[in-house]
């Protein structure tokens, strides 16, 4: 238990996904037209323009959400607790792809449980 939530990690197996550099270089573009200073909340709004990454990934992992009758806002709301975690990898190149598919997958896996 974490603050009071039961927390379930599912032991289902997430699909590979192969990084899409366009999303990462429009990122990085966009935060050089966005942001001319470091500033996290210009970061945030780099990162959920259009929702680019999101619908991406949902291709790959909604589906698993879908099984467990999550709906695009569910999926939503576990992709934003990794908005930090993009932002490392698409403006600051701190995290590989690879690291983020693994965090997204192991919330996606925490916050859809065992139903």
């Amino acid at each position: 238990m974490i603050w009071g939530c039961e927390v379930v990690v599912s032991l289902m197996r997430l699909p590979l996904i192969n990084e899409l550099t366009e999303i990462k270089e429009k990122m990085s573009q966009l935060w050089r037209i966005m942001c001319s200073e470091i500033n996290a909340d210009c970061d945030k709004r780099v990162v959920w323009n259009n929702n680019e990454l999101a619908r991406y990934l949902s291709g790959n992992l909604f589906i698993e959400f879908k099984k467990k009758i999550y709906n695009w806002q569910k999926f939503l709301q576990v992709l934003k607790l990794a908005t930090g975690d993009i932002v490392f990898w698409a403006l600051k190149d701190v995290l590989s792809w690879s690291e983020i598919v693994e965090k997204v997958s192991n919330l996606i896996k925490t916050y859809i449980g065992d139903e």
